[in-house]
C-alpha cells in the first residue's frame, strides 16, 4: 500500500505529548514556528499541556489541535484558530515534525488532508495562512494548490540575526475543490475517500481469505 494513502488526520490528546515535545526541542522545526520559539522543554511541555486542554469542554471550539498521522506513526502537527462558525473562516498552522518529510510529496499530502478537515468537515469557505518568506516550500506549495498571496508583512521576523518578510494567503473553498479534482485524478488514494475505500477493500479481501 502506498505511503501517501495511509496519512490521516486526528485530535491530538495527552499520548502525543513526548513526540511533540520532541519536534519543538529541533532548533530547525523551531525556525518555523509562528511566532517566537519556546525557550526550554519545560516551556514547551507546559504551552502543549494548555493546548491540548484548552478547548476540550467547547461545543464549538475557536481552535483544533490535530496529529498528521500514519501507519508508520506521527508525521506532524496540525493547528486550526481563529475558527469563526459565523464567517466560516479559521487560520491554520501545519509543521511536519521530521526535517525530510517536508519538501516531499507528505507535506503536500498533510496539507491536503487539512484542507479536506477545514472544508469538508468543518465546512469552512476561508483558510488563512501565514508563513514566513524563507520557508520556500510551504509558499510554494500554497500558490501550487491555489492560494492567493494577500499580504507581504516586510521584515516582520527575525532568524540567525537576519529580517526576513512574512506572507499572508487566503484559501478559499472553490479553490479546495479545483485542487480536490486535480488530485483525485492525478494520484490513485489521494483523497481521505480514496484512502478509505482502499482500506475497506482490503479488509474485505483478508476478511474472504479467512477460513470458514
Amino acid at each position: 500500500m502506498p505511503f501517501k494513502s495511509t496519512m490521516f488526520i486526528r485530535r491530538a490528546d495527552r499520548d502525543d505529548l513526548d513526540v511533540i515535545v520532541e519536534w519543538m526541542e529541533d532548533p530547525d522545526f523551531q525556525r518555523f514556528l509562528y511566532g517566537d520559539p519556546a525557550r526550554s522543554p519545560k516551556q514547551i511541555r507546559e504551552q502543549i499541556v494548555g493546548m491540548l486542554g484548552r478547548t476540550s469542554g467547547q461545543a464549538l471550539p475557536h481552535g483544533v489541535y490535530l496529529i498528521i498521522d500514519s501507519d508508520d506513526g506521527p508525521l506532524g502537527l496540525l493547528s486550526l484558530q481563529n475558527i469563526s462558525w459565523r464567517n466560516r473562516s479559521c487560520s491554520i498552522d501545519l509543521y511536519m515534525g521530521k526535517k525530510d518529510l517536508r519538501n516531499s510529496m507528505a507535506g503536500a499530502l498533510g496539507f491536503f488532508r487539512a484542507m479536506e478537515y477545514a472544508f469538508d468537515e468543518l465546512n469552512l469557505h476561508r483558510v488563512s495562512a501565514f508563513i514566513y518568506a524563507f520557508n520556500t516550500a510551504s509558499w510554494r506549495l500554497m500558490e501550487h494548490s491555489g492560494a492567493v498571496r494577500e499580504l507581504v508583512l516586510k521584515d516582520h521576523v527575525t532568524r540567525d540575526g537576519e529580517l526576513h518578510d512574512m506572507y499572508g494567503y487566503g484559501f478559499l473553498r472553490p479553490q479546495y475543490e479545483a485542487m480536490r479534482e486535480q488530485y483525485a485524478k492525478r494520484y490513485e488514494n489521494f483523497t481521505l475517500e480514496g484512502m478509505l475505500e482502499t482500506r475497506r477493500a482490503i479488509e474485505a479481501e483478508k476478511a474472504s481469505e479467512q477460513p470458514g
